[in-house]
């Protein structure tokens, strides 16, 4: 388990800091004006000590030792604006990266399409495009210029130092690497805690979304208490997780600070022995050790061990971007079940709809397949009902045709040209599909329809209305086409969500319809209503319809059955009985 929690944080911070290399130019200022920094800082402490051993022992003058506060406080000056263009340029690496990784991530996510995002929770994905990726910020604006700022900043120091005492520098050049590896130490155990609260943070917003959007029918059920306590108790296990990463935050912090002072107290021990007389060693052959040898060292001490300390304090930051990148990570790699995008785009007019031995699994390799030589052609302009149980495949041969999901084997055409030469877009805008769970966002009617036809009119989004039968109920709204719905269309009832979508379609105008179970969950009234625009929408054009209604299946030229056995044809008597029969 150590094994592989180590493996996975090597991989997760190589990932980290290729992703990090688009912004390489700013994170290396950074790390440039933090050692330009510490070189003003190692001449800040020549001026300091300068002025204290000739105030002291040369009894110089405040005028005579004026030149030494003037460059001193240039040398603030430039540390200040330093210090600045340091924090700045390091914001706008963290910045540049997390907007590059977000747009990967919504390409990626748009590329995998439906087929991907249906089966996972939308909380979840939602808190890997916010929670992780602003995760990432400690890593790239603190963590990296930090790692290359302990490396070299502390040898500037101990270079500057050496030719001063040689002894000191031992004692810096020992103690140094206990900081990092205490760091370590600490930071394993920080790394796998940062995980785990990551997983809660998930959960947490996937099951607080899922209660949000069902909160009408806990409502309706009385089961909105119940809800509250599993709510409150997934709140409590995050806040549990966050403590205990913070309880490690703060022990990391409080042993490097231990090991630091300790360091730094051996440093003055060092020095008030030698100017006691109790240690002679140290000091170069001809040199002897001053007050001013003393002040500079003293002063640098605490900087030679800061850059060590700060690298230990933004460590947390690093475990946490890397426990952040694996979920990351592991939807950017993402096989791709989409079919490729081509260059040729359809003609105008009407299309047919081919598939030739087809054959699908989820997974490559996997023996059970979804779906198994299946062969279908519609005619440009034929209307064909698809029936049979349900999970046999049939939304799987729609997505399929949509080019959501790519054939293990087999071809679909369309009008005899492969589907994977067809690019996507161009496919795309020859479809309107209603699928029998319509996403309606939160805004104005008119801004969900006019995600159909951006250019629509206000007349022609009347017309579509009134070709679905929605506009006896458009009409009644408070504001007509600029009422607000709720989240997911909260405020209308299922049949009027579905007359939406055929709208949608309408306005679209597209010669390729497809339609999956359009009148599923609808009471009767509202059936009959969805039906009537359906009657009116299928006219000449080429339309899939999957359904278990007798009254959609009335409707087709042609019906289908899919099931275990594969597909299958029906002729008239075995329409007529189906018909008869009442059930697929």
């Amino acid at each position: 388990m150590q094994q592989r929690s180590r493996d996975a944080d090597r991989t997760g911070k190589g990932w980290l800091k290729r992703a990090a290399a688009t912004e390489r130019r700013w994170i290396q200022l950074s790390v440039v004006s933090a050692l330009l920094s510490g070189g003003l800082l190692i001449y800040q402490a020549h001026l300091l000590a300068s002025v204290i051993y000739f105030g002291l022992f040369e009894h110089r003058s405040l005028e005579q030792l004026s030149d030494y506060f003037l460059y001193y406080l240039a040398a603030l000056v430039g540390r200040v604006a330093l210090s600045v263009l340091r924090e700045w340029s390091a914001q706008r690496a963290s910045i540049g990266v997390r907007r590059h990784l977000r747009q990967l991530l919504l390409q990626k996510l748009a590329s995998l399409g439906p087929a991907y995002t249906q089966g996972e929770r939308s909380g979840e994905l939602s808190s890997a495009l916010l929670e992780r990726i602003e995760a990432l910020d400690g890593f790239i604006a603190r963590y990296l210029p930090q790692v290359a700022l302990a490396a070299m900043l502390p040898l500037v120091i101990l270079s500057f130092v050496l030719t001063l005492n040689w002894a000191a520098a031992l004692i810096f050049l020992v103690s140094a690497p206990l900081i990092p590896l205490m760091m370590i130490l600490v930071g394993r155990r920080a790394a796998e805690a940062n995980r785990q609260n990551f997983r809660t943070l998930a959960n947490l917003s996937a099951y607080f979304l899922d209660v949000v959007q069902g909160l009408g029918t806990l409502k309706l059920f009385n089961r909105s208490k119940f809800q509250h306590k599993i709510l409150a108790d997934n709140a409590e296990a995050f806040r549990s997780k966050t403590m205990q990463v913070l309880r490690l935050a703060f022990l990391s912090t409080a042993v490097l600070e231990l090991f630091a002072v300790v360091s730094m107290a051996l440093v003055a021990i060092y020095l008030a022995y030698h100017f006691t007389g109790l240690v002679s060693f140290g000091t170069w052959s001809g040199t002897e050790l001053t007050l001013y040898h003393a002040l500079v060292i003293l002063i640098l001490a605490p900087e030679f061990y800061l850059p060590l300390k700060e690298l230990g304090t933004h460590y947390h930051a690093k475990q946490e971007a890397v426990a952040a990148a694996e979920r990351l990570q592991e939807i950017l790699e993402q096989e791709e079940r989409t079919t490729e995008s081509g260059e040729r785009e359809l003609s105008p007019g009407p299309i047919s709809l081919e598939l030739d031995q087809i054959g699908f699994s989820w997974h490559p390799g996997q023996q059970q397949e979804v779906l198994k030589n299946i062969s279908l052609t519609i005619e440009a302009g034929q209307m064909l009902a698809l029936v049979g149980p349900s999970g046999v495949g049939k939304s799987t041969l729609m997505g399929l045709l949509l080019g959501f999901l790519r054939p293990s084997t087999g071809e679909v055409r369309i009008n005899g040209i492969p589907l994977s030469e067809l690019k996507r877009d161009n496919w795309l805008q020859q479809i309107a599909w209603v699928s029998q769970q319509t996403t309606l966002f939160p805004g104005t009617l008119r801004e969900n329809l006019l995600l159909a036809a951006p250019d629509a009119s206000d007349e022609q989004l009347l017309d579509a209305c009134r070709q679905s039968s929605a506009l006896e109920f458009v009409e009644r709204l408070p504001q007509g086409l600029d009422s607000h719905l709720g989240e997911m269309g909260s405020r209308l009832s299922a049949g009027q969500i579905q007359r939406l979508a055929l709208a949608r379609a309408f306005l679209k105008d597209a010669p390729v319809l497809l339609l999956d179970e359009p009148t599923a969950s609808l009471d009767k009234d509202s059936e009959d209503q969805v039906l009537k625009a359906l009657a009116e929408l299928c006219k000449g054009r080429t339309v899939l319809l999957i359904t278990h209604r007798l009254g959609s299946m009335r409707r087709a030229d042609r019906v289908c059955r899919l099931d275990a056995g594969g597909l299958q044809m029906l002729d008239e008597d075995e329409r007529s009985a189906l018909l008869a029969g009442g059930a697929t």
